[in-house]
């Protein structure tokens, strides 16, 4: 099994030998005053667990993502957030080395259309790791994306065969996000809850305020399925009433991040919620979508012009801040992503093929900036974010079909919520599918502003909700196979 792997797998005379000579090493090493070799049995221990039970350790690492805290320049230019990505490296190490004794992935889930689209951006990434302008760079980023594709995206899909394993991945992460809510209020509330405490409140825990209201986001949508149709799940009353608590804490936590970008998404996924209660299809709204794109694109002169009329900036008073999302004309955020945006286009025109390579957006866009589009927090250091928009990163960084995996991903996650929910044979499947889909909707609508998916705290629950659908589809959408795997 890919989760356990039983001792009598290992050859125990092998396993002496390496210990004799990790000894060994060992002492010559604190001769030397190499301290560091003491950290390795623990780190041993570490990878005994993700040989023999990895999935507490999967448990565990739900409940580390939203309270990991980012350690910079750690050696060779890495960042790394700890606990949860050296858990992930070696559980990452582990997987493949059980991929060796037998161990492999289910071919249900390789299968998997959903699964192939991944692994086939996952691909592409490589190919233009290759031709990458800062191939170093790049190939960071890729094996970044790797281990938490392998770790979040396939063997989740499998820890989920058992039902009960998605609810207590959910709840774990619900947990701990609303543990780094709470904290992040009280540090908020010691500037009287004003705009400006808001953008470093979650600190350390995370770099600002767009990132921490997109991670939480995430856990909405669950907790309210939870507190509304707890009964299909046989959740008790006392249950519900935490899941309500915890969702009232985590919807003042966005509320208070002063975050348009997710005000707006969670009231997006609400919004589709009420869509799919009405039964509208997903091809209805891809079609209506579609219209209004090109809608726009006929009347984009006269849709500017309205919006240059907006002067609201962005304040301390929750309705001027939200009113000021529109403001293109004075608002030196909104200026400044459109001056991203213009960048990003820019290099993809250049090299509409490969990009320029996965991760060096950051590096490459400075020549790029226009001087009439420049804003008073423009900068050609690549920081205050990246290129503002998941969607147009992949675009410039790994050409047409890099951006075209990434808008196949979304389409592919939210269809399969919507068959989930409209076709699932059972109610737990069916709502568990919309909660899961609607939280991933949450970060796919706010991803179109920011882009966060190089970071543990966003990429564990996208792809982890991904798996969710992907295990639903898979394992539990037949009443006997729920029965079964409950």
């Amino acid at each position: 099994m890919l989760f356990r792997l039983k001792p009598q797998d290992i050859n125990l005379k092998r396993f002496y030998i390496w210990l004799a000579v990790f000894m060994a090493i060992s002492g010559v090493s604190i001769a030397m005053g190499y301290f560091y070799i003491l950290f390795l049995p623990l780190v041993l221990l570490t990878f005994y667990f993700v040989l023999f039970d990895a999935e507490k350790v999967m448990y565990f690492l739900a409940f580390a993502v939203p309270l990991s805290i980012p350690v910079k320049n750690i050696g060779g230019g890495l960042e790394l957030s700890v606990p949860t990505e050296p858990l992930i490296i070696l559980l990452f190490i582990g997987f493949i080395f059980k991929l060796f004794t037998g161990s492999g992935f289910s071919k249900a889930i390789i299968k998997n259309t959903l699964t192939i689209i991944v692994l086939a951006d996952l691909l592409w990434l490589l190919i233009t790791v290759l031709t990458s302008t800062m191939p170093i760079i790049s190939l960071k980023y890729f094996l970044a994306r790797t281990w938490f594709v392998v770790v979040f995206y396939l063997a989740l899909s499998h820890l989920f065969k058992k039902f009960k394993a998605i609810h207590v991945f959910i709840w774990a992460f619900s947990i701990a996000t609303t543990i780094l809510v709470i904290y992040t209020l009280i540090n908020h509330a010691e500037g009287s809850f004003t705009r400006y405490y808001a953008y470093t409140a979650m600190r350390p825990f995370l770099p600002d305020h767009g990132m921490y209201a997109a991670a939480i986001s995430f856990c909405i949508p669950p907790l309210f399925i939870y507190v509304i149709y707890g009964h299909v799940f046989k959740l008790s009353i006392a249950t519900r009433a935490f899941a309500l608590a915890l969702f009232t804490i985590i919807v003042a936590g966005v509320i208070l991040s002063f975050t348009r970008a997710s005000w707006l998404s969670v009231a997006g996924a609400f919004g589709l919620y009420i869509v799919m209660l009405l039964g509208i299809k997903f091809r209805t709204i891809i079609i209506t979508a579609l219209i209004g794109l090109g809608g726009f694109l006929l009347l984009q002169q006269d849709v500017l012009n309205e919006l240059s009329r907006n002067k609201n900036e962005s304040a301390d008073n929750i309705e001027e801040h939200l009113n000021s999302f529109s403001n293109v004309s004075t608002d030196p955020s909104n200026l400044e992503r459109l001056n991203r945006w213009n960048c990003a286009f820019r290099m993809f025109s250049e090299k509409p093929i490969f990009g320029w390579g996965p991760g060096t957006y950051t590096f490459q866009y400075a020549p790029f900036q226009m001087s009439s589009q420049l804003t008073i927090i423009s900068t050609n250091a690549g920081d205050l974010g990246n290129v503002h928009s998941e969607y147009l990163r992949p675009l410039c960084e790994s050409g047409f079909l890099g951006a075209l995996g990434w808008i196949l991903i979304v389409l592919f996650s939210v269809n399969k919520g919507f068959y989930l929910y409209h076709n699932g044979n059972n109610l737990k499947v069916r709502y568990m599918a919309l909660g899961t889909m609607l939280g991933l909707v949450t970060y796919f609508a706010h991803a179109v502003l920011n882009n966060y998916i190089e970071f543990d705290k966003i990429a564990a629950p996208t792809l982890g909700f991904m798996a969710i659908l992907v295990a639903l589809q898979v394992w539990h959408n037949q009443p006997d196979q729920l029965e079964a795997n409950d």
